[in-house]
């Protein structure tokens, strides 16, 4: 299978910080601070907790991708109006669906096959009308952490800290039963979904990484320790060795048992990577294949992992400002086609409790620039795919105008600011929707006031 160096490899650094879980980080104190989040004032009901059982992967588009793939409703007068005119009419780069206005070429024939099946909820209007940033640094801040608000945890450090708080989630004992000990999992690396603030959550809530296809953060690097044999007679290698020795010179305790828990982590995320997907089920050769073979392998095995970040391959890969189409095209097909597979893994594994969310910071400029690109914009579309247990069945919401000309040339809610005006939201409304998928049922108050995305929860 081929690999692009640096996207798969998880190196030490990255492991130590998934281990903290189970060792350094087992040292901090196994409490939670009341000053980041008003549990008073939480409203959490654990029967619909219990109801939806829910998993989730997010899929967060680094860069701010375009809405185009999503929206082509208005390309003509977008095309009309920009500094160059879209290859409108060209098969090979812009083929429009026109039974849902969506662009083939970029992950469109797979969207329509899930929007046709019922698998897909596509929401054209995430559009921020509250302090309109374009910054990725602080967009990425306030859409991981759901609020339009300087600092505070991310969207699921929050649903950890509440998970626990209502002793949903527990700190598991020994090492029999390994999925306990990962609700959370991050195949990205550092992310600020995860980020704690104030929380201070225990050490067992804390995300663990985890790699695509061969990718085992928990096996130690190289042959030397695995195949490399000390003792023939016992058939030990060096990596036993060094396992006594460690365990003799830890004190009992954390430490010590975060080290036996690295073995059984190693064969656990060993089996996930060598499961198989039900006969007529393969994954495309592509990173967020390689990535969702892994996570829907770990939600379908473990049901005690409850949420998946995966990412997108590379900070601002979809910061397409330039010579946009082709690389455009390509990783959005990537994208689509690779997540109409894990719908159908989903649904063969008969989980129609595990939903996917697509998103990212903010969306383009509709200008089709001098450099064949685009330049930072506002609207972005938001795709949500399977979770049929608690979701309802949507389809295509929101409808877009255009507004503005030449460099400044954008979408925006239909008839916005004006009667008949078409139904949008923030970004921060998907981290209100996660809330109250995962129980809490008064979510406004973790998001500055944003609702749930309308209708979409049964």
């Amino acid at each position: 299978m081929k690999r692009e160096i640096g996207e798969n490899h998880i190196d030490r650094r990255r492991f130590l910080k998934g281990l903290g879980a189970f060792s350094a980080a087992s040292l901090l104190p196994l409490r939670l601070k009341s000053a980041d989040l008003p549990y008073d004032r939480i409203e959490f009901d654990p029967a619909l907790y219990e109801k939806n059982n829910a998993q989730t992967v997010i899929i967060y588009l680094y860069g701010g991708p375009s809405e185009l793939a999503g929206n082509l409703s208005n390309i003509e007068e977008i095309s009309s109006k920009s500094q160059n005119p879209y290859p409108l009419g060209n098969d090979r780069y812009m083929k429009v669906v026109e039974k849902y206005n969506i662009w083939g070429n970029a992950g469109g024939y797979a969207m329509e096959r899930m929007l046709d099946a019922g698998d897909l909820n596509l929401f054209r209007t995430c559009y921020r009308t509250v302090d309109d940033l374009k910054s990725h640094g602080e967009c990425t801040s306030q859409a991981q952490r759901g609020r339009d608000l300087a600092g505070g945890a991310g969207i699921i450090a929050n649903i950890a800290a509440v998970l626990s708080r209502r002793g949903i989630l527990t700190e598991p004992t020994g090492t029999e039963d390994v999925g306990k000990s990962i609700p959370f999992v991050t195949m990205e690396g550092e992310s600020t979904f995860f980020t704690e603030d104030d929380l201070d959550l225990e050490s067992f809530l804390k995300p663990v990484a985890f790699g695509s296809g061969a990718s085992n953060p928990y096996r130690r690097d190289g042959w030397y320790y695995e195949d490399r044999v000390l003792n023939h007679d016992a058939n030990a290698t060096y990596g036993n060795y060094f396992d006594r020795l460690a365990q003799r010179f830890n004190a009992p305790g954390k430490v010590r048992e975060g080290f036996e828990r690295r073995a059984t982590l190693e064969s656990f995320a060993n089996d996930i990577a060598a499961m198989e997907p039900p006969e007529g089920i393969e994954y495309p050769d592509n990173v967020f294949g390689q990535r969702l073979k892994t996570a829907m392998n770990l939600l379908i095995a473990n049901e005690h992992t409850k949420m998946v970040s995966l990412g997108s391959p590379g900070l601002g890969g979809w910061d397409d400002h330039s010579n946009a189409i082709d690389s455009y095209t390509r990783r959005m097909t990537d994208l689509m086609e690779s997540v109409e597979v894990a719908v159908a893994h989903m649904k063969a594994a008969g989980k129609n409790n595990i939903s996917i969310v697509v998103f990212g910071e903010f969306g383009r400029n509709a200008n089709y620039n001098n450099s064949l690109g685009w330049d930072h914009g506002n609207n972005q579309n938001v795709y949500w795919f399977g979770g049929r247990d608690y979701m309802n069945r949507l389809g295509i919401v929101g409808e877009t105008e255009v507004t503005g000309q030449g460099t400044r040339l954008y979408t925006r809610p239909k008839n916005f600011g004006r009667s008949g005006e078409s139904y949008h939201f923030q970004v921060f409304s998907i981290a209100a929707t996660l809330y109250k998928i995962y129980g809490i049922t008064n979510p406004e108050i973790l998001t500055h006031g944003n609702p749930v995305i309308r209708d979409l929860l049964a």
